[in-house]
């Protein structure tokens, strides 16, 4: 096995562990615990998917990727606009 291949698989598992941290962050009551863990599993799942994608060569990964993290993004400010806040 080739080193660069172990550690692919090395970085799926971090963000795996990197997406349980957040969604037990996302316990707590603030919302704004809520927004930050989203967008986390947002991006860790979005560089999952790079590596997975690149690992076994599936179509339109980098794509995928791009939209998961764009439209998370637009999603969490569009929730947080409508949600307002203190003026």
């Amino acid at each position: 096995m080739d080193i660069l291949f172990i550690s692919k698989y090395f970085v799926v598992i971090a963000s795996m562990i990197m997406m349980l941290a957040a969604l037990r962050a996302s316990a707590y009551k603030s919302t704004t615990m809520g927004f930050l863990s989203s967008s986390v599993v947002v991006v860790a799942f979005a560089l999952s998917l790079l590596v997975v994608g690149d690992m076994y060569g599936i179509s339109f990964f980098k794509d995928i990727s791009l939209a998961l993290v764009l439209f998370g993004f637009i999603g969490t400010v569009a929730f947080a606009v409508t949600q307002g806040g203190d003026d």
